[in-house]
């Protein structure tokens, strides 16, 4: 009851009041990571989407608590550790260049905590010269460079837009579940965060979907994934430094 609770105040902070939550794991089918037990970040349950008939369009700040339609391509399970890691003609591996690649999956342009990963993965761009870095988001091309400039720039980070969010799906990062996007935890850590770092996030990009699962992953150059996997949460501080260990850094 008090997780009902909790939710249901995140949601009018959200601006959501009058939304009514179902019962159950609201997501249906659509096979996101086989490996993911229901309820897990980026799994699906087997029940009917109370957003699938809501049009995916403005405002974007409520187009953005929709669910999008499925990707045309299959959500995969996540690789794991040791793996060869998953290309595309996007993201190809092993990297042309011979070199690792860090990889960063935006959940979506505008959340305070993606913004906070993205300037710490610009910081580290900047000092290992040698390792790729590289952000994917699935908002708009123009939605992504509104925010990049925002943030003073990519720097030296490698951009990737995928609207399709076809390289989402083949490194499993399907669409998260209420509490993995309404935890109250959530909202306490964004007031700290905006507070303490001064992070509070920028208008939401057209095509962003606050339900999407972000990620990261480090790949060494021979194509192997050396650490990382999806977030299993939308707060979590994910150590990238411990990304750049693995790589041998």
């Amino acid at each position: 009851m008090l997780s009902k609770l909790g939710t249901k105040i995140a949601l009018q902070r959200a601006g959501l009041g009058n939304l009514s939550l179902p019962k159950d794991n609201p997501f249906a089918g659509g096979n996101t990571k086989g490996a993911q037990q229901d309820g897990a970040a980026g799994g699906n349950g087997g029940f009917a989407n109370p957003f699938a008939n809501v049009q995916w369009g403005v405002p974007k700040a409520f187009a953005s608590w929709t669910t999008p339609p499925p990707p045309e391509t299959t959500v995969r399970a996540a690789p794991m550790l040791g793996e060869k890691a998953p290309t595309n003609a996007k993201l190809a591996f092993p990297a042309a260049d011979g070199r690792p690649c860090f990889v960063l999956f935006l959940r979506y342009c505008g959340c305070p905590f993606t913004e906070k990963l993205f300037l710490q993965l610009r910081s580290l761009a900047n000092r290992y010269n040698s390792i790729r870095f590289v952000a994917v988001s699935h908002c708009t091309q123009a939605a992504t460079d509104a925010w990049l400039r925002t943030l003073g720039g990519a720097w030296h980070v490698d951009v990737i837009v995928d609207q399709t969010r076809e390289l989402y799906a083949i490194w499993g990062l399907g669409i998260s579940n209420w509490g993995h996007l309404l935890h109250p935890r959530n909202g306490y850590n964004q007031i700290l965060l905006g507070k303490k770092e001064g992070v509070w996030g920028q208008q939401v990009g057209e095509g962003g979907c606050r339900w999407q699962v972000g990620g990261t992953y480090a790949v060494d150059a021979r194509g192997i994934v050396n650490w990382g996997g999806p977030m299993q949460s939308v707060d979590e501080a994910t150590p990238l430094e411990y990304g750049i260990k693995a790589l041998g850094y």
